[in-house]
């Protein structure tokens, strides 16, 4: 699909939709008149679908733009548009189903590399905390026990010193 560049100039009567250029250019895009085209503001990316009417009348190099598709694409008067011959509804369709699988797959991947490293980390995380807890279990233990160990020697001293005879007290 071949592009054109033409120089705009605006249209004195509105007519949103449909543009006039010189009947040289329809060879040039390979349509007909009635055919659709896309203005295409090369530098927004901005587009706008319209009609084509062709006319002796107009300059060749210019297309003759209504202010309404003007200010769609924002573009002014004696700027260049971009010209294209619009593909047909199907072929537009399908692109956009395309790109969207396009996107949609690289999506899923992004996620389910994100989800495969997450999950990775709390398994990691887990065991470090899983390892961390028996080991501070392990010192509780041990310390629960050296007290308890204290604890009932310091009882016996008690209990045998309390039940000893009166004299030895």
């Amino acid at each position: 699909m071949q592009d054109i560049r033409l120089t705009i100039k605006k249209r004195a009567f509105p007519s949103q939709g449909r543009v006039r250029f010189n009947v040289a250019v329809l060879s040039d895009l390979g349509i007909n008149e009635g055919e659709h085209v896309d203005l295409i503001n090369e530098s927004t990316k901005k587009s706008v679908t319209t009609t084509v009417i062709a006319d002796t009348m107009v300059r060749e190099g210019h297309i003759r733009v209504s202010d309404e598709d003007l200010k769609t694409i924002g573009l002014l008067d004696g700027d260049e548009v971009i010209v294209r011959k619009t593909p047909p509804l199907k072929e537009k369709i399908g692109k956009v189903v395309d790109d969207t699988h396009k996107s949609l797959t690289k999506g899923a991947k992004t996620l389910d590399e994100t989800v495969r490293k997450t999950a990775g980390d709390v398994k990691t995380g887990a065991a470090k905390s899983a390892d961390t807890v028996k080991k501070e279990t392990k010192k509780a233990s041990d310390t629960v026990g050296k007290i308890a160990a204290n604890t009932a020697k310091d009882v016996k001293k008690a209990v045998k010193k309390a039940t000893k005879p009166r004299d030895e007290l």
